[in-house]
């Protein structure tokens, strides 16, 4: 599977969404709860979603969860 972050028009967020559902395809939609999230806390997530599609594709290193827990 392939992880795609995009961003289209509200409008047509359900057709999309639909389209990649029948294909077996999953959907997370950042807009739908981003009302409890601050804009701080929605740009953390994207850019760590962003890092994590980085470290997936070889182009960061990722950090071993011991070198994060021992801090």
């Amino acid at each position: 599977m392939t992880t795609l972050i995009i961003e289209i028009p509200d409008t047509e967020v359900k057709e999309i969404a639909n389209i990649v559902k029948a294909k077996g395809g999953s959907v997370f939609n950042a807009s739908d709860d981003d009302d409890n999230l601050t804009q701080d806390e929605l740009e953390s997530l994207k850019r760590g979603l962003k890092e994590a599609l980085l470290i997936k594709e070889g182009k960061m290193k990722g950090r071993p969860l011991s070198e994060l827990l021992d801090c």
